[in-house]
């Protein structure tokens, strides 16, 4: 295969408990599986944690199904906001839906009472991203109202999410904003408030549930000595070929031509596989769409690392971990240590 991508189940298990081992008795733990578990593969990650976590969240109606058809049985939320035309999909597959408006509640309700179930449903409350969400105490007190009358409304949960969980003037303004909404909740029975992600989390917001991301993947959002967690994944690419380029040379896209006789070795990874085209170092001259030219492989090998820290090769990038772990793996063939 041209493209491998090697992940460690273990070290995700070993970060879910770790994760799990710092919750206060009674905070629920959901494990964010969205992106293709970012870029692990939802279906292994699901089932790898799914006697540590409690439920999972997806980004979309399709991911919530595609872990439904896979074996997953607990509650699986989709985050955002589900299509008129997948409405009806998401309930036949019992997904929990958000709720980031009054005219969602009345589209959750219309399929529920066509299928003759009630919709599981948490409303989203915005605390300040200014995202997705109900705005306002008075839209959401409308929300609720309309809940409290309909029997096709599921309401299970009200959550938010944080801008900068790091930065702790606007984390503590989203959490003030956050417990309006949840007073107004309190006299619902098993209704979970939560707000916080990974960073959230490592700072100690836990409400009745977290949503971990990143964290679950071996990677933090911000720098921090809170917990310490395990990498899941690497990225190997086939070397294709050395070519020798003499002084003034050039090769692949670009103008760069090098200052001596130099051997470089082709992989096959382009941008077509997810890492951006442009040079960065260790790379000679832009990717192509399906190859790089990269320097200093040492000579007779068959394959080269592309990504082995998501950290470092963001770094190299300016971007986050996050973009590279859902980007660096389109095209490879993924392989499970368990």
């Amino acid at each position: 295969m041209p493209v491998k991508a090697v992940i460690n189940l273990k070290h995700i298990v070993y970060n879910a408990k770790a994760i799990k081992r710092r919750l206060p008795k009674g905070v629920k733990f959901c494990a964010v599986v969205k992106a293709d578990a970012y870029g692990h593969g939802a279906e292994r990650v699901a089932n790898a944690v799914y006697n540590i976590v409690d439920c999972f969240a997806v980004a979309t109606v399709d991911e919530g199904v595609r872990l439904r058809l896979s074996g997953i049985e607990k509650d699986i939320l989709v985050l955002t906001a589900v299509f008129d035309r997948e409405v009806a999909r998401a309930v036949n597959y019992s997904l929990t839906l958000t709720a980031g408006s009054v005219i969602d509640l009345k589209n959750y309700a219309k399929e529920g009472k066509r299928q003759g179930v009630p919709v599981k449903t948490h409303i989203k409350f915005d605390t300040g991203m200014h995202r997705q969400g109900i705005d306002s105490v008075e839209e959401l007190k409308v929300a609720l109202a309309f809940c409290d009358k309909n029997k096709y409304i599921n309401l299970c949960g009200l959550y938010s999410h944080f801008a900068r969980p790091e930065n702790e003037r606007s984390r503590k303004a989203a959490v003030k904003k956050f417990l309006i909404a949840k007073n107004l909740v309190k006299g619902y029975n098993n209704i979970t408030c939560h707000i916080s992600a990974s960073g959230g989390f490592i700072k100690g917001e836990y409400f009745d549930m977290v949503r971990i991301g990143i964290l679950l993947y071996g990677y933090k959002p911000f720098k921090t000595d809170v917990i310490k967690v395990k990498p899941a994944m690497k990225v190997y690419a086939s070397v294709v070929a050395t070519r020798k380029l003499k002084r003034g040379d050039c090769a692949l896209y670009g103008d760069k031509r090098v200052k001596k006789n130099t051997d470089i070795t082709l992989i096959r990874y382009g941008y077509a596989d997810g890492l951006f085209r442009k040079e960065v170092k260790g790379q000679f001259n832009n990717r192509c769409m399906d190859l790089t030219a990269i320097t200093g492989v040492k000579s007779g090998a068959k394959r080269v690392a592309v990504m082995s820290d998501a950290d470092s090769v963001a770094k190299k990038y300016g971007t986050i971990s996050y973009e590279i772990l859902v980007k660096c793996a389109l095209r490879a063939e993924k392989f499970y240590v368990t």
